[in-house]
């Protein structure tokens, strides 16, 4: 089902947007009231959210005039004001309900799904077609009892028909009602849905669900049974557990976003200490009032959206002081500044309170989203995003490059189907197992074949993900292939010892873009003061030196207590059996030959390293 959410303040959009989102619906936002009302007139929604205090055009003007004109989709007003003459007021343009910031996100959504019953005619949330049941309080759709999985488009698309059982649907009235205005996704981007939504309901055994009508579209095909489809008018409540699991991962993701904002709250909190100071003084212009007001008005909402209610409550009282319309009294005054005063203390207590070692920052992983399903990739960037990690989303490929061209990111969650694009997610991936070897790459799709994963792990990919798979799992698939992050910028050293100087500018050319400082040294006689004063994490010795050969020095290193566990690779250009073995018993631990073949060699390197991490003797973490 499609919303059209009207919201001016980001701070409430992003945490609706989210919220819905996890519930399957679709959402087209307006930022003014003007934009909304005419998104409303053009396209065809089932629910209109309207702020009241909008920029433009106020939401009691625009639910007036869709009325006016004849408008029957339900429509639900949000606002921090609570007073009865307000609700009437909303009622009376129209409205079909009147909820009050900050509202509890549960009773929100149940008025939310009240209202789209009402405008469908529904009188339950749950379907059964045949062996299908559709459950739309949870959000889950079973077959013969099973949980069938679906991307929300498929969702969506199934919502639909069984909503609209008799009712023929083209390709573009489902774009219409299910695609996002600003996406603008071509026709054939229905039939991609609708070919794997037929083929995820036949391999669960309720195939022939939705019929094509050849020149006119599609529809619900009549079941074979009638009696056995129904729209349950006494479903069983929602478990309990799984709703309040379901509810609190929501809450949980929406609170772990706040920081995305912190410069605008400041700068809100900011704007309302300059009013307090101009009060003061007594010199606060009416135009700066009017903004002071509508400054508390949106932090009212936004604090207690994101659970912060005592913040809510003083930004709220702020609000209704300043909108006297007589002068204010010095009681008044006092009492506004000392409010303000209050909500900064209260919004740095939560600052610190909530910093709980997660919040983004350049040192954070960036993760790249190359998919063209922008529903499903802004569900994964905000769990990312709560998990701590930097997000960027490129709808193609074009995109997707020049992205990794400016800044590259530490993992790629890729895509494989582009409808509109002449090459797949597999052309990316080629490229990027030549040119950024050492950034995951996990692939996300729909497809199932055994050939496109035999594909995707010959070019290097190092996950095979469908796009049925929970979010939360996705996002969990690309932490576990992230780079172990930097404990120390000393954890990465390397000692070389080798008389030729051209072989040690290679080494340290080759490995740095690993984040591996090199230590080189030409005389041997100086071993033992440059290996204290640089400590390695990896000792690399030529076995041919002056003074002192590769095998007496790794000798010496394996007598120290401090140095016994310290990797060391030879290498030499002798090839006979007996080399070998005196440097394996000397405690080297690998062992190369001249000439060197630089990818071996830096692979070996890094491979030790990372051994060494492992093992817990060191904090190995290369960057690209």
């Amino acid at each position: 089902m499609t919303i059209l959410l009207v919201e001016d303040d980001q701070f409430t959009r992003l945490a609706l947007v989210d919220r819905l989102a996890a519930d399957r619906y679709v959402v087209n936002l307006a930022a003014d009231g003007e934009t909304g009302l005419q998104l409303a007139q053009e396209f065809d929604y089932d629910l209109v959210m309207l702020d009241v205090m909008l920029p433009k055009l106020d939401g009691i003007s625009v639910c007036q005039r869709l009325r006016a004109q004849g408008y029957q989709s339900p429509i639900l007003l949000l606002t921090a004001k609570d007073s009865s003459s307000d609700r009437v007021l909303g009622l009376d343009a129209g409205a079909d309900d009147y909820v009050v910031k900050p509202f509890d996100f549960p009773e929100l959504m149940a008025r939310i799904r009240a209202l789209l019953r009402r405008g469908k005619g529904v009188p339950s949330s749950v379907i059964t077609w045949e062996n299908l049941r559709f459950d739309a309080v949870n959000s889950e759709v079973t077959c013969n009892g099973k949980p069938l999985h679906l991307t929300p488009k498929e969702y969506c698309i199934l919502e639909l028909f069984l909503l609209n059982p008799k009712r023929i649907f083209n390709r573009p009235a489902i774009l219409d009602r299910l695609w996002d205005f600003a996406e603008s996704p071509g026709e054939e981007t229905v039939s991609s849905h609708i070919y794997s939504l037929r083929q995820k309901l036949k391999a669960a055994g309720s195939a022939d669900l939705i019929e094509t009508v050849h020149g006119l579209g599609y529809r619900l095909r009549a079941p074979s049974f009638p009696s056995e489809t129904t729209v349950s008018t006494d479903s069983p409540p929602p478990s309990k557990q799984s709703g309040n699991s379901h509810q609190q991962r929501s809450l949980d993701k929406i609170a772990k976003t706040w920081y995305k904002f912190k410069p605008k709250l400041l700068a809100q909190v900011g704007e309302l200490e300059k009013a307090a100071s101009s009060l003061l003084a007594g010199n606060l212009a009416p135009d700066q009032r009017r903004q002071a007001e509508q400054t508390a008005h949106k932090l009212a909402g936004s604090l207690g959206l994101f659970g912060w209610l005592e913040g809510s409550q003083m930004a709220r009282e702020i609000e209704v002081l300043l909108q006297q319309q007589v002068l204010l009294t010095a009681k008044q005054v006092k009492s506004i500044v000392e409010r303000i005063g209050s909500l900064k203390q209260e919004f740095e207590r939560l600052t610190v309170a909530n910093k709980s070692g997660c919040e983004p920052g350049n040192h954070s992983p960036l993760i790249l989203i190359v998919d063209d399903d922008l529903v499903l990739a802004e569900q994964l960037a905000m769990e990312a995003i709560a998990r701590g990690m930097r997000v960027e989303m490129a709808t193609d490929l074009t995109l997707a490059r020049a992205a990794i061209a400016k800044t590259p990111p530490d993992a790629i969650l890729l895509d494989l189907n582009f409808p509109h694009a002449t090459e797949d997610g597999l052309v990316l991936l080629r490229e990027m197992a030549t040119q950024f070897p050492r950034i995951p790459v996990l692939v996300l799709t729909s497809r199932e074949s055994l050939s496109d994963r035999i594909q995707v792990a010959r070019l290097g990919g190092c996950a095979f993900i469908h796009k049925s798979l929970p979010i939360d799992r996705i996002i969990q698939a690309i932490t576990e292939k992230l780079p172990q992050p930097h404990r120390s910028s000393a954890a990465n050293r390397v000692m070389v010892v080798n008389t030729d100087q051209t072989l040690l500018a290679k080494l340290t050319m080759l490995l740095q873009p690993w984040a591996v400082e090199v230590t080189g040294l030409q005389n041997p006689q100086q071993f033992w003061e440059v290996l204290t004063t640089s400590v390695p994490n990896l000792l690399i010795l030529d076995l041919q030196l002056p003074t002192f050969s590769g095998i007496e020095l790794c000798q010496l290193v394996r007598q120290d207590p401090q140095w016994k566990n310290l990797p060391i690779l030879v290498m030499t250009d002798l090839t006979d059996l007996v080399s070998i073995q005196q440097a394996f018993a000397a405690g080297a631990n690998d062992f190369i030959h001249k000439p060197i073949i630089e990818l071996e060699l830096v692979t070996r390197i890094v491979s030790r390293l990372e051994a060494a991490c492992r093992n817990g003797n060191l904090a190995f973490s290369p960057h690209k």
